[in-house]
Order: C-alpha cells, then sequence, then structure tokens
C-alpha cells in the first residue's frame, strides 16, 4: 500500500518547511543511485522540474547527493551517498501509512 501523496507532503512541510523534499528522498532512496532532476520530476508526477531543484539543491548541501560530472547527455546526473537520512524518509513514509489506514 503506498502512503497517501497529500500525508507526504504533510509530513515533509512539517520536516523540511518543503512540500516535495521526503518525496524525492524516497524516489533516490528507492532507485539503483543515479538519478536525475527531470526523472524525479516525471516519477513524481510533477508538472515542472522547478518542482524538484529546490529539494534537491538541499540535498546536495547537505553531501546526500553528489552531482556527477557532465556529459553529453543533456541532463545531469546525481549520485546517492551513503547515510542513514534514506533509511529516516522510510521510516517518515511508514509513518505516512500507518496514520493512513
Amino acid at each position: 500500500m503506498k502512503a497517501d501523496t497529500e500525508e507526504l507532503r504533510r509530513l515533509s512541510r512539517a520536516a523540511f518547511n518543503q512540500t516535495y523534499r521526503l518525496e524525492v528522498m524516497l524516489y533516490i532512496a528507492e532507485s539503483d543511485g543515479f538519478v536525475t532532476q527531470t526523472e524525479i520530476a516525471n516519477a513524481l508526477g510533477l508538472a515542472s522540474v522547478s518542482n524538484v531543484q529546490g529539494a534537491i539543491r538541499k540535498l546536495i548541501d547537505c553531501g546526500l547527493l553528489t552531482p556527477m560530472p557532465k556529459t553529453d547527455n543533456r541532463s545531469r546526473f546525481l549520485a546517492r551517498n551513503d547515510s542513514p537520512a534514506w533509511a529516516w524518509a522510510r521510516q517518515l513514509r511508514d509513518q505516512a501509512i500507518s496514520l493512513d489506514v
């Protein structure tokens, strides 16, 4: 069962003062470790990459993501760094699921 999107966004605003950061973290946590902003925005069903740019920037600032060198591809890949923060994001999701029951 997937946690309700609105509950995830409520928890994200409470934890980060930002609507999409928790969803972004969960997507990255479940990925193969290499993502692009466009991929994340599309996966979350967001109309614009700008909705995830702030969250991505903060995750880079915290050392949770590392921008990879640019390639011929227009999209810049981001690499997930090991951190207990990814497990914490999953715990918040699990909390949202238990509240949704």
